[in-house]
């Protein structure tokens, strides 16, 4: 207990002997030019200028809080200035958006196509309450932005496209004080932003996002999967793109921070596969000094991950990944894991590598890439490893969810240390229509394993005599399901157990399972509406 003290008081010490107070606006102009309401052709202009030259800072702060990326953040760089009458055949502006961190502006072209410009610089003591945005502890909040590499995103679209992964495609633009952004101009003129086709709607005519005809929110999607069987997600691009997000170190993958494009149906179900969104904290960089290394240590934030040569703690790193990742991969087989490792591993080169980096603006790429670019090769190195590894993660506890619609469940174990779970479709009289789901769990990876059936009329067959090598749990869900064995006796090894309502339901399972019954089962473990509960979702 008292390590823990020591720590907090020389932090506390620290704190508030070095860190000034500071104005902050993530405008990089925060004035208007005295004749900025007579011009409105901005057409080949240029401005050179900082992301944030706010982030540079004394010596004896950088030295207490660290060097981050604050070069990259206050070296100048030449930047186009956004003329909103021509870029992409005329920008209407729409609305302001983003979150409480990040200042937006959507906008439209002639075509009624959105576009969204996000400024590079973050305000972090928006999440803050009013009282406490005039504090140290903001300050400290805003510094720590410098964490992250202001034109990062620039190279991402090219290592994904090499790797067969939806992307959005940024490009950094100065907004100036613009008379034609009209009720916008004094809240967004004067911003260094990311202007890119924003990921929504229809995007049929965008090879970027699979020419989908829809890109719907996590909301949408997940309302979809866990509603209706018919309903299918691309496990293996999915898996694509998460073993990208590790090979980068992005820790901030939660719900929000994908989008997923709705694909033509075949035989009724229709397919969605992930856009990334959002790629504010790859190669992050924060305990490079002292101070970030006592918020560390004493566990605050445990999944900001700075970005390293060695491999990263998995389950601190995709903390937030960590609901969609149980759900989607479920089907993955760790055969799967290693056939993607390798191919990912394979088209991402040397080459694919470099070239992307040189997105970067010139200055920038001189100061930071080189350190960057040595990580990412040595990660890519890697990647086989880096997949098992969590495929073990996930596996020790799988789950199998099913839908609002009937299926069909059935555990059979096929030896002393594999368990095989096949779930198929019904009609709601129980005959089976396909297969929708079938894997082999083994003892090796798998402890526990969880079935959610959610509503509809769900059967759970239990089949086989061997000794069940891995505990069951079976949570039926609402509608009446039934719940039968083939055999009535006591089985050898795990036990498999059932919880359910009293309403409507058979159960035949004998001495195959233990039964509890509960008529006040949590919301999130009974329906698709209720496991929406599980995720984070806007």
């Amino acid at each position: 207990m008292q390590v823990p003290r020591l720590l907090f008081g020389v932090l506390f010490a620290l704190l508030f002997s070095s860190c000034q107070r500071y104005p902050h606006t993530v405008k990089q102009v925060a004035s208007a030019p005295a004749n900025a309401d007579t011009i409105t052709n901005y057409s080949d202009s240029t401005i050179t200028l900082a992301a944030g030259m706010h982030y540079k800072r004394g010596t004896l702060h950088t030295l207490l809080y660290g060097k981050h990326y604050r070069p990259a953040w206050y070296t100048p760089v030449p930047v186009k200035v956004l003329d909103i009458g021509t870029a992409h055949g005329g920008l209407t502006p729409a609305k302001m958006g983003g979150s409480r961190q990040t200042m937006s502006l959507r906008v439209y072209d002639p075509d009624s196509v959105e576009y969204v410009l996000r400024s590079i610089d973050k305000e972090p003591a928006g999440a803050l309450s009013p009282r406490w945005q005039k504090s140290y502890v903001a300050n400290i909040a805003r510094d720590a932005t410098s964490a992250t590499h202001p034109y990062a995103a620039l190279v991402l679209p090219d290592m994904a496209k090499a790797i067969g992964i939806y992307h959005t495609t940024p490009e950094v633009v100065y907004i100036p004080h613009d008379p034609r952004l009209g009720e916008f101009t004094e809240q967004i003129g004067g911003t260094v932003a990311l202007l890119e086709r924003r990921p929504a709607g229809n995007q049929q005519d965008n090879p970027d996002m699979g020419h989908a005809r829809k890109v719907k929110s996590t909301r949408s999607m997940l309302t979809e999967r866990l509603s209706d069987n018919d309903t299918r997600m691309d496990a293996r691009n999915y898996l694509r793109a998460r073993l990208f997000d590790m090979l980068i170190g992005d820790w901030s993958r939660h719900e929000d921070n994908w989008r997923w494009a709705e694909l033509e149906p075949e035989d009724k179900a229709y397919l969605y596969r992930p856009v990334p969104r959002d790629r504010d904290n790859v190669f992050y960089k924060l305990h490079d000094a002292p101070i970030p290394w006592i918020t560390r240590l004493l566990r605050f934030k445990p999944h900001f991950r700075t970005y390293r040569r060695n491999m990263p703690d998995l389950a601190k790193l995709n903390y937030n990944a960590r609901h969609l990742d149980a759900l989607i991969l479920a089907e993955l087989s760790q055969q799967d894991w290693q056939e993607i490792a390798d191919s990912v591993q394979a088209e991402l080169t040397d080459e694919v590598i470099e070239n992307a980096f040189k997105a970067m603006p010139d200055t920038i790429y001189k100061l930071t890439a080189a350190p960057i670019m040595a990580k990412v090769k040595h990660h890519r190195n890697n990647l086989p490893k880096l997949a098992q590894e969590y495929y073990r993660i996930l596996a020790k506890q799988a789950i199998v969810v099913g839908s609002d619609k009937h299926e069909q469940f059935l555990i059979k174990p096929l030896s002393k240390k594999e368990v095989q779970v096949q779930v198929y479709k019904t009609t709601k009289k129980g005959e089976v229509k396909q297969l929708l789901f079938e894997r082999i769990y083994h003892t090796d990876d798998t402890k526990d394993l969880i079935l959610y059936g959610l509503n509809g009329n769900d059967q759970f067959m239990l089949s086989g005599e061997s000794p069940h090598p891995i505990k069951i749990s079976i949570w039926g869900g609402d509608g009446e399901d039934t719940y039968e064995a083939t055999s009535q006796k006591k089985p050898k090894g795990k036990r498999i157990f059932i919880t359910d309502s009293t309403y409507g339901n058979h159960f035949k399972a004998g001495k195959a399972a233990k039964v509890k019954t509960d008529d006040n089962l949590r919301a999130k473990d009974f329906t698709g509406s209720g496991w929406l509960l599980h995720f984070y979702l806007d």
